[in-house]
């Protein structure tokens, strides 16, 4: 996605998402995301696996920014959404977030 064509929107508090948790949540628009807190750091990507649709809320997060889905343990990087095992898997659509004040904004395509 191009960051500068994305329109930010309101998703949550920082507050809401603590370290090493996922949050699954519809953000305005019609939008299923989820949320990650890395250590202090938040990816926001698709509440749902490319692969069979499975949640993502019930996967788990690394510290080295991967999240590993748990219906069949596919891995993906959450900066890039690409997928690191299996390698040649499908990516996960990944969006940028924004920080400002105690409110995360992630940044979506105007529908």
């Amino acid at each position: 996605m191009n960051v500068e064509a994305a329109a930010y929107i309101p998703v949550a508090k920082v507050a809401d998402i603590k370290p090493g948790q996922i949050k699954a949540l519809r953000a305005r628009g019609g939008y299923e995301l989820a949320i990650a807190n890395v250590d202090g750091r938040f990816y926001a990507f698709d509440a749902y696996c490319p692969h069979q649709r499975w949640p993502l809320k019930w996967g788990a997060i690394e510290g080295d920014g991967t999240l590993t889905c748990s219906l069949h343990l596919w891995r993906f990087d959450l900066e890039t959404g690409n997928a690191v095992d299996p390698p040649l898997a499908d990516c996960l659509q990944t969006y940028p977030v924004r920080v400002e004040g105690n409110v995360i904004h992630v940044g979506v395509y105007r529908r």
